[in-house]
């Protein structure tokens, strides 16, 4: 039996502990390792045969604890924090980025509200937006104000604000060494 062919329980126990202690120090100092903020940027054709940047979908490739690290974040503390907001930021209309909401949810809302209006009235009209790269236009300084109402302890919302990328663009070339 090889080192590989051991149970994976094993190797697990000998990384957690190092991890944890990477991720809570991290954490605790609000100090982000460069190689955790650092992400490659794979285009990827939308189309079959691209000729123009705009036909090509930005996918980020992202290092793994940090990935770990910020999905703990949302789950433990902003997730949470989305169940009792301050008044003056309701989420109650808001269908993205929260673990029991979905597009089916916010369309049987949609529903609802109109079935609901024409009860008392002959018509609804509905205006339908579509904000072409929203997430990319975001403030986000606009967004650490928000956050900074919510209750989230002050050493996460300072890792979350230190958390700036620092993107690096992968040539096609190394794609392949990237993904194996």
């Amino acid at each position: 039996m090889t080192r590989c062919q051991l149970g994976s329980e094993n190797q697990s126990a000998v990384l957690a502990a190092p991890i944890a202690c990477l991720m809570n120090l991290s954490l605790s100092t609000h100090v982000i390792p460069n190689q955790w903020k650092t992400a490659c940027i794979l285009p990827i054709p939308k189309t079959a045969a691209p000729l123009a940047p705009s036909d090509y979908r930005p996918i980020s490739i992202t290092p793994i604890l940090s990935r770990i690290t910020e999905r703990t974040i949302v789950k433990d503390y902003i997730y949470p924090s989305f169940q009792s907001p301050p008044a003056d930021l309701a989420f109650s209309d808001q269908f993205a980025f929260q673990p029991s909401a979905s597009t089916t949810a916010a369309l049987i809302h949609l529903l609802h509200t109109i079935t609901t209006l024409l009860q008392d009235n002959s018509f609804v009209i509905v205006y339908a937006l579509d904000f072409s790269k929203a997430f990319d236009r975001v403030r986000h300084s606009a967004v650490l104000e928000k956050l900074s109402r919510l209750s989230i302890p002050d050493h996460i919302y300072n890792w979350i604000e230190a958390s700036s990328e620092t993107i690096r663009t992968v040539p096609n070339s190394a794609v392949k060494y990237l993904i194996s």
